[in-house]
């Protein structure tokens, strides 16, 4: 498994537009530059200007694109990105007060909580804007590369996508919103299971952020009932489309984001064990 501060491109990031990952791993490669300039304080400065200048070449790109496409959130996601270059100008302007470490350190932050997520949650809505219906019913499934290498937790997230699946499968004559609901509400139970299993393991690991975690368990709970309570005002075309951005966006960041934190946890509990 990949060190858990490695801030390298994984296929797991990929939206599924060409030029846009291609532009996404770019930027990875130019922030990998900045760790690869050791103490060398003149090259840190030139390694992160060249990240924010391109920066702002790919977020010009994707605007645009996004303004081709209609996309209805265009200037929320303009905002987001003017968010993130302040962010890059911020640290860019205290380059010079941080050691290498530091700057290393703040620059990995950056890209998983900035870049990473954005990536996994913004940019795929944009992308599942564009797709018709049989497209997001072909990428609606659990991959491999969604494993965070953790046996249990992982039959558990594959499973909550084995049952999400169930909602896009009826029969003829079936009372389709009566089929959905019911999946609905065994996705929700087994979610609540999933998350409690979830969270003890959390408390025999001693992991340090399982309040902020367990925070986001409940706000995940809180859509799901939501998104059952919307049902019966969705046609199925709209309800399909919010369920795949759902599970493919919110519920697949967390698994890579906030799960592999535990799964960080447990490999330096694991290595510190075997130095005894």
């Amino acid at each position: 498994m990949e060190s858990c501060s490695n801030i390298g491109w994984k296929d797991v990031y990929s939206i599924g537009h060409e030029k846009v990952d291609s532009e996404h791993k770019k930027l990875f490669e130019l922030a990998n530059n900045v760790a690869n300039c050791n103490d060398d304080k003149n090259e840190i400065m030139k390694s992160v200007k060249e990240l924010v200048k391109y920066t702002k070449f790919h977020f010009a790109n994707e605007e645009q694109y996004m303004k081709s496409i209609n996309f209805t959130y265009l200037e929320d996601h303009k905002k987001l990105h003017k968010d993130i270059v302040n962010n890059l100008n911020i640290i860019l302007e205290n380059v010079n007060k941080m050691d290498f470490n530091e700057i290393a350190e703040v620059l990995s932050s950056f890209i998983k909580n900035n870049v990473i997520s954005h990536i996994l949650t913004v940019d795929k809505r944009v992308h599942h804007f564009r797709r018709d219906k049989e497209e997001l019913r072909k990428i609606f499934q659990w991959k491999a590369v969604y494993e965070i290498n953790n046996e249990q937790i992982d039959k558990e997230h594959k499973k909550l996508f084995d049952i999400a699946l169930k909602t896009l499968e009826y029969k003829e004559g079936t009372n389709i919103k009566e089929h959905i609901r019911n999946v609905l509400i065994e996705l929700y139970d087994y979610m609540k299971i999933h998350f409690t299993n979830e969270e003890n393991h959390m408390r025999e690991l001693q992991y340090e952020a399982i309040d902020e975690h367990i925070k986001i368990h409940e706000k995940i709970i809180i859509q799901l009932n939501e998104f059952i309570k919307k049902l019966p005002t969705l046609s199925i075309e709209k309800f399909e489309r919010l369920l795949i951005e759902y599970m493919d966006v919110w519920l697949i960041n967390h698994i890579i984001i906030e799960d592999q934190k535990i799964i960080c946890k447990e490999n330096f509990i694991g290595y510190n064990s075997s130095k005894k």
